[in-house]
């Protein structure tokens, strides 16, 4: 007879057969699976027993869950578990914490695709100074593409902003600042442009150099080089 926890005691092995999981998010992935049983054995612990009355019997258990749970991130399958504890009168199975998983967009506060859609292609204002009814919208719509919102009939446009806006909303539940993400891109745009042009600078000045030296800087590529070293190096 077991004493103890098994959550706490067995780890999870993923099988990642197909090798979409990277060796971080397979630990993740398996984190997440001990710690949503450890969640299961805790709040029914003669159930979770009897579901699962032998260790072979658990681990083969959370290896299968963990497959069929992979596509949702972890910080879902922790959240789905937990919802799925508030309003379960018996122990949830699979079936259950992963329709937990999927993604609903009222309890988001997000609009349902339709009403996005809708939303995207009757704004005025194509810009994040417009009051979106959430920021999604904005991603989804810029992705999908104002033009094509504007002139493309929606049985044409509306399964591609359907899907543009799902995987935004996916960012959000799995706790992304889309906010954040949009300062961040802007600044690294700003930093590779500014990356760019420091460069052309200063290939500008190594072929004046070139020049002056009697060095035609077309084809003295060895040359180049030689002057980028002395100019570089200290």
């Amino acid at each position: 007879m077991t004493t103890g926890s098994r959550s706490l005691r067995t780890d999870c092995q993923t099988d990642n057969q197909d090798g979409s999981l990277t060796p971080d998010k397979k630990q993740a992935l398996g984190q997440a699976i001990n710690g949503l049983f450890r969640l299961l054995e805790d709040a029914y612990p003669h159930r979770f027993r009897s579901a699962f009355p032998k260790d072979e019997d658990f681990i083969r258990a959370k290896r299968v869950w963990a497959r069929i749970l992979q596509g949702y991130s972890p910080r879902r399958i922790m959240l789905a578990a937990e919802k799925a504890l508030a309003t379960s009168k018996y122990m949830p199975d699979l079936a259950t914490i992963r329709d937990f998983c999927k993604l609903n967009y009222n309890e988001l506060g997000l609009k349902e695709p339709l009403q996005a859609y809708y939303e995207a292609c009757q704004a005025p204002d194509h810009t994040l100074k417009y009051p979106w009814s959430h920021i999604a919208i904005y991603f989804a719509a810029k992705e999908t593409g104002w033009l094509t919102l504007r002139s493309e009939e929606q049985r044409v446009v509306y399964p591609i902003f359907e899907r543009n806006y799902s995987i935004i909303c996916n960012r959000v539940v799995d706790g992304e600042d889309l906010e954040t993400t949009i300062l961040q891109g802007i600044e690294d745009s700003r930093t590779k442009e500014l990356a760019r042009q420091a460069e052309e600078v200063a290939d500008q000045v190594q072929r004046t150099l070139m020049v002056k030296q009697g060095i035609d800087p077309t084809c003295g590529t060895d040359a180049h080089e030689r002057l980028k070293k002395v100019l570089y190096t200290k």
